[in-house]
């Protein structure tokens, strides 16, 4: 029988908890993941891409690593133009980032993998896993196809599916681009608004988030996020927000009430 042949996961009533695992596969310790990968004869986009990347002598060392292992289906439904991009050199490090996103460091089984819930990957990102349906599932959509395939220096896993991990949070400290103060006494009883919980814009950066969403000097924000609108609210919404994350300020214009929505975005320290 093919040592990838595939392997139902199912088990009536199986919980994360559970004392017997999904199926196994039969064993193929005699050779590494890549050999393991080669004999299967359906993961020559892996392999290629691994190729490209600069990643076979990963895939080939002492280890133990596991491998969450697309086949050439799953690549395939990328599409081809998208292949042939990410198999150029000027793509490595991006090929590299996702591909690391199938490998995790330690022989991790499937029983173990359902029991613990989350893994941390190579790239970084935690990838969760899950029962639905019977079968083991990735981010609760990718299937595994074939389970607990051993190799001399690990673990693989065949999924239906490429993993595509999620966008690197550059460094830096967040920023919107604007600067404010509360309004003068005077101006807030005026316009009849609780200086205590508005901004006045005193200036916005050019090319800044703020500016792009349409923010102006001299803009009186009257609530962030349909919240009070202070200095402390604006840290808030941004660390909650997160990089790339939409902020909603409220703001009156010439005594005229208007929504903006801006985005957080980086700064180098």
């Amino acid at each position: 029988m093919n040592a990838l042949a595939p392997f139902a996961l199912v088990a009536a009533g199986l919980t994360a908890g559970a004392a017997t695992p999904p199926a196994a596969a039969p064993a193929a310790q005699d050779s590494d993941i890549v050999g393991v990968a080669k004999s299967a004869g359906k993961f020559k986009t892996l392999l290629a891409a691994a190729k490209a990347a600069g990643l076979v002598d990963a895939l080939k060392s002492k280890g133990p690593i596991t491998v969450l292992a697309p086949d050439d289906d799953a690549f395939a439904a990328l599409g081809s133009d998208t292949i042939k991009d990410l198999l150029q050199p000027e793509n490595k490090e991006t090929l590299a980032r996702i591909l690391k996103y199938h490998v995790i460091s330690g022989a991790v089984s499937s029983f173990d993998a359902i029991k613990a819930g989350q893994a941390a990957t190579l790239a970084g990102p935690e990838l969760s896993f899950g029962i639905n349906g019977g079968r083991l599932q990735i981010n609760g959509e990718v299937n595994i196809t074939a389970n607990d395939i051993k190799a001399s220096n690990g673990v693989v896993h065949v999924i239906d599916q490429v993993l595509i991990p999620p966008p690197e949070k550059p460094k830096g400290r967040l920023v919107i681009g604007f600067f404010s103060d509360p309004p003068g006494e005077e101006l807030a009883n005026y316009l009849g608004v609780d200086r205590t919980a508005c901004l006045l814009v005193s200036s916005v950066t050019k090319g800044s988030e703020a500016a792009r969403g349409g923010l102006r000097a001299f803009d009186l924000i009257t609530a962030i996020d349909d919240g009070p609108a202070t200095s402390k609210t604006v840290a808030e919404s941004k660390e909650r927000a997160g990089y790339q994350g939409s902020i909603k300020l409220t703001i009156l214009r010439r005594g005229l009430e208007q929504t903006l929505h801006v985005t957080v975005g980086i700064e180098d320290h």
